[in-house]
């Protein structure tokens, strides 16, 4: 995630745009998490159950599986086109989106006197 924008504008397109891109490990990684806690309950009532087990499993593949298909995701290349200007810059710095997968984001240049491609 990027880090040089005004904290208090909160996340940029391209943050969430990475959230996005990543919930489905995100939801992968809770369900193994209340899988796990599950199982520390069961340890206190006997111990766990076939059934227990099973959705353990179940959920550490589902982990498996998500962060490959995230890491497939990442591994593709954007290939970026101008597709409008942007409305939160007054320097006319554009907005490009991927043709592959659609993510968008803000190119802030220096050469149009953007404060933020200077510092970038």
């Amino acid at each position: 995630m990027t880090t040089d924008h005004d904290a208090t504008m909160g996340p940029t397109a391209a943050d969430l745009a990475a959230i996005e891109q990543e919930w489905p490990l995100i939801a992968a990684d809770l369900d193994l998490l209340d899988a796990e806690i599950a199982m520390l309950y069961a340890a206190d009532d006997g111990g766990p159950t076939v059934l227990d087990w099973r959705r353990l499993r179940r959920a550490e593949a589902r982990v498996t599986r998500a962060a490959a298909e995230v890491t497939a995701r990442r591994a593709h290349v954007c290939d970026l086109v101008e597709v409008r200007l942007t409305t939160d810059c007054r320097y006319g710095c554009k907005v490009l989106a991927c043709r592959k997968c659609g993510v968008e984001q803000v190119s802030h240049r220096a050469v149009y006197g953007c404060p933020a491609g200077r510092a970038a």
